[in-house]
């Protein structure tokens, strides 16, 4: 846990020198929740038409199974949304003769049943894992996902995390966005990986309206907004994540 409090802490005593108010009042803990620093974000569909295969559920296992957390750092891997975010604890760093595994597996009523092995790699800190499962008989070929289009306007989304009862809290959450157009009721597609609560993208579009969406502590986390402009600050409401801080 990280607590930044900038050089304008100086002219707050200065102030408290000529005022009744607390030094300490308007001051946020900011909270940066980049705790494992080598991730696998998966994503589970339908391999026949990209959609969330109902009550899929996922395990881990292997020799490094005991130190796999999910990205808010505890023991709970739920697929929300069909997304879960996995990474190393401290007591694994993989190195270049020395790669770490686990084996991710994935069941759902009505799906035969499929693993994949995961691998973190010391040059590599994020990465990201699609698992298509497909329905029990089915002999119909996966699909292919095309990529999403690429606009010439940069925009920057800046996500702030808060918590309902801590005013004087704010989280940077370190996740993987996926995003979709509102309304289009296609299914998500990954944006990008946000760092301490930046992401910057040219898969967005001016005048169009997106649905943003991440998991963090088995929860889903979403916001909405039209993009008119090359930049935005979104707050997301961290719900039972923060009782972690």
């Amino acid at each position: 846990m990280k607590i930044y409090i900038k050089s304008c802490f100086f002219a707050i005593l200065l102030l408290s020198v000529f005022s009744c108010k607390k030094p300490t009042e308007n001051i946020k803990l900011v909270v940066d929740t980049d705790i494992l620093k080598y991730t696998a974000f998966i994503r589970v569909t339908d391999a026949a038409n990209g959609t969330l295969p109902a009550n899929a559920k996922i395990t881990i296992s292997g020799a490094a199974a005991d130190n796999i957390y999910e990205i808010s750092g505890k023991k709970n891997f739920n697929l929300v949304q069909g997304v879960v975010t996995i990474g190393l604890g401290p007591a694994l760093t993989p190195t270049a003769s020395n790669p770490v595994t686990c084996t991710a597996t994935i069941t759902a009523n009505g799906y035969t049943t499929a693993t994949r092995t995961i691998t973190f790699t010391a040059d590599k800190s994020q990465q990201i894992i699609n698992i298509q499962v497909a329905k029990v008989g089915s002999t119909t070929p996966p699909i292919v996902v095309p990529d999403p289009p690429v606009y010439p306007t940069p925009v920057v989304l800046n996500f702030i995390g808060t918590c309902r009862n801590r005013s004087d809290f704010e989280i940077r959450p370190s996740v993987y966005i996926m995003f979709r157009e509102t309304g289009s009721n296609q299914p998500y597609q990954y944006l990008g990986y946000m760092d301490k609560g930046v992401l910057n993208t040219t898969t967005l579009g001016q005048g169009k309206t997106y649905d943003f969406q991440t998991s963090f502590n088995g929860e889903n986390l979403s916001v909405t907004q039209k993009i008119e402009q090359a930049s935005y600050s979104l707050t997301l409401d961290m719900g039972n994540a923060c009782s972690n801080f």
